[in-house]
């Protein structure tokens, strides 16, 4: 069941959940909106084919740090954005990110986005440009929507993988192919 906005509020009076920082237009009828952060990654094209199981990552994407006066994003190009606001999720609730309908009515996609209960970090969201002029991106624009839901049962194994803790835009890890 997803959470209502008072429900979010109790969870972050007493200390369960935490949203830092918190603004006083974030907690909406059935989730937060989050904000771009300081920092946006673009894909390096070098024409050649990734392997995502062999090759470093850094050497697909270039991190920069959004000036105040913007960052153009080129047309029909995903970057990597970060949340301004650091999160740290209780053991029982766990998370569903989304676009902001009114970035999405400009043009902008992201995959659905889960965040796992136990989590802690700024969140690393996939969006993608789908228009072929380029675009120009601030920080501090509300782009992002979290709806919160409890997780039936028992958590047995909260988070506690490679993005824990992530500050910043954080690169994907190579993946890891199933030997059979």
């Amino acid at each position: 069941m997803i959470l209502s906005d008072s429900v979010i509020s109790s969870l972050i009076r007493s200390g369960d959940l935490k949203i830092e920082p918190l603004y006083s237009d974030s907690i909406r009828e059935n989730g937060v909106d989050m904000r771009i952060g300081p920092e946006i990654a673009f894909p390096i094209v070098m024409g050649e084919v990734i392997d995502p199981i062999r090759d470093d990552p850094s050497k697909h994407f270039s991190i920069r740090e959004i000036p105040d006066s913007g960052i153009t994003i080129p047309g029909n190009t995903s970057v990597l954005l970060v949340t301004e606001e650091y999160v740290k999720m209780p053991k029982d609730v766990a998370a569903l990110c989304g676009l902001r309908s009114s970035i999405a009515r400009w043009g902008f996609i992201a995959p659905p986005t889960l965040v796992d209960s136990g989590f802690e970090g700024q969140l690393t969201i996939e969006v993608m440009w789908t228009r072929p002029a380029p675009v120009k991106l601030y920080k501090g624009i509300r782009f992002l929507h979290v709806v919160f839901f409890r997780v039936e049962g028992k958590v047995e194994k909260p988070y506690s993988g490679v993005y824990q803790g992530q500050k910043g835009v954080t690169l994907p890890k190579k993946l890891e192919a199933r030997n059979k």
